[in-house]
Order: structure tokens, then C-alpha cells, then sequence
């Protein structure tokens, strides 16, 4: 036979007032004609279980905030970086090094070399996803400017860039 438990209501029942994150409280179980109930109690408002209770243990309060919801799924982040490295203009060509670097760190681009050209070192990639390979002249920047600008670009698409993984070409010390 199982039992389902409602999870922490997240407050006291006795002063209503909300858990902070770690805070420890006290939770007692009760049966009911139906089931179980359970109550939750503050440090401060606790007193004991009462004859009533089935159980009681004590606990810590966690609180996570909810995920950041994506502003772009990975497919418009290719079809952003594809538009970009068609374009003529030196400010695209920019942007589309940094995105470049950002879809290898997301592993969403795999580096297969690098060549010299007139007009500098082109990186060679290859994206598995729509199996195209693509040219991106390196923009010399330094790692700072290329995570400062990663940052930038990540506030603007809603991506938490400092937990992509960091081993990928264009990792400067």
C-alpha cells in the first residue's frame, strides 16, 4: 500500500509566516477520514507534536528559484548564426564569431580546423544539426572582450552563458 504526502506548504500553520531558504521547521503528520494530512511549524511556533500527531520530523526549507525560461530554442540560435555568416558587414561578421563561439560552447558547432586566409584565420566548423560547415574569420578578440561580449549576447537571448561548458576553442587565458 502506498501513501502519497503533500509536499512543504512552504509556510507555518501556526503564524502563517513563509519559510526562507535553509530555515529549518518542524512538519507533523495526521490521519484523516480520507488520507493524511500534514503541518508545517516554525521553530518559533513549535511546542512539541500534539496527541494528535501520527509523526513529526524536522526539516530545512529549500527554495529554488524557477528556471529561466529560454527566450530562443537552439534551432532559431542556428538559423540566427546561419543569416549572420552570409552577411558582408563587419559588425555581423562580429557577431557571428561570438555566436560562433557561444553554439560550440552549447556543442551545438564542432571545430574541424583552422585555416589562414588574406584576410586572417578562418575557423572552420560543422553543424551536425542542419549538416552544413561553415567559415568564421576570427575577430582577434581577447577572451575578455569574447565573454564579455557572450554575456551581452546571452542577457539579450536569455542564456545563462556562465554554465556553458568552457572547453571549446576560443577559451583565451
Amino acid at each position: 500500500m502506498e501513501w502519497e504526502l503533500e509536499s512543504s506548504g512552504g509556510s507555518c500553520a501556526a503564524c502563517g509566516s513563509e519559510f526562507a531558504d535553509r530555515e529549518e521547521y518542524y512538519s507533523s503528520l495526521y490521519t484523516l477520514d480520507d488520507g493524511f494530512e500534514r503541518r508545517d511549524c516554525c521553530v518559533r511556533c513549535w511546542a512539541g507534536p500534539d496527541a494528535a500527531a501520527l509523526s513529526f520530523w524536522r526539516a530545512r526549507a529549500r527554495r529554488e528559484p524557477d528556471p529561466p525560461k529560454r527566450f530562443v530554442n537552439d534551432e532559431v540560435m542556428l538559423e540566427f548564426f546561419d543569416r549572420l555568416t552570409e552577411a558582408d558587414d563587419p559588425a555581423r561578421r562580429r557577431l557571428a564569431f561570438i555566436m560562433a563561439v557561444l553554439l560550440l560552447r552549447k556543442r551545438l558547432l564542432r571545430e574541424k580546423g583552422r585555416r589562414r586566409g588574406d584576410a586572417g584565420v578562418f575557423w572552420l566548423l560543422r553543424c551536425p544539426v542542419n549538416d552544413r560547415e561553415y567559415e568564421v574569420l576570427d575577430q582577434g578578440l581577447t577572451g575578455e572582450e569574447t565573454i564579455e561580449l557572450m554575456n551581452q549576447i546571452g542577457r539579450v537571448l536569455n542564456l545563462k552563458v556562465s554554465e556553458l561548458p568552457a572547453d571549446s576553442p576560443g577559451e583565451e587565458g
